[in-house]
């Protein structure tokens, strides 16, 4: 049987990672340009370097509390693939943070090594993603269907958190004090 309760409780906890890494990056990143002698492009690097980290220990732990779940087969099964489907549009959170503060900082994010070796590695996996499903590389195309893809993804996923605290906030009856 298919645990559909858990599945959303975990898409729902995906959601608040997304949301908290892209929100910490930007902020970070933003903070940090309010310094005199700041440089964008080293702060996009550690930046970029901790978000990552922090997604792949969300990934590792969410891997392994499902593997030690008391669940179905079925669902650990499910819960693996969405995770592994997932997983990309959730490395591009900090990535979206960064471009947000170079866009706001007018700089060119491309001179991060970290976000270019982004690229490159996703760029790869496109390639060969699809010229296995096309039978010619579409790389421009699919990284941009990937950047819209994880935006559009992170973000229903962010919003449906909040509303969804919003509305048990809501629902709380106020205590007089």
């Amino acid at each position: 049987m298919l645990n559909l309760d858990l599945i959303k409780e975990r898409l729902g906890q995906y959601g608040i990672v997304w949301l908290c890494v892209f929100l910490l990056v930007a902020a970070a990143g933003l903070g940090d340009g309010l310094r005199p002698e700041h440089d964008l492009i080293k702060t996009a690097n550690i930046l970029l370097q901790m978000g990552f980290v922090v997604v792949g220990l969300a990934l590792l732990i969410f891997a392994g509390l499902t593997l030690v779940a008391r669940e179905t087969w079925l669902t650990k099964l499910s819960l693996l693939i969405l995770g592994v489907l997932l997983s990309l549009p959730l490395f591009w959170s900090p990535v979206l943070g960064v471009i947000v503060d170079a866009g706001f900082a007018k700089v060119s994010i491309e001179y991060s090594s970290v976000y270019a070796g982004f690229r490159i590695l996703v760029g790869k996996l496109t390639y060969t993603v699809t010229e296995m499903l096309f039978g010619s590389p579409l790389v421009d195309a699919a990284w941009k269907f990937m950047q819209g893809f994880a935006t559009l993804v992170g973000f229903v996923a962010a919003v449906a958190n909040v509303w969804r605290l919003v509305q048990a906030l809501a629902a709380k009856p106020a205590t007089a004090a």
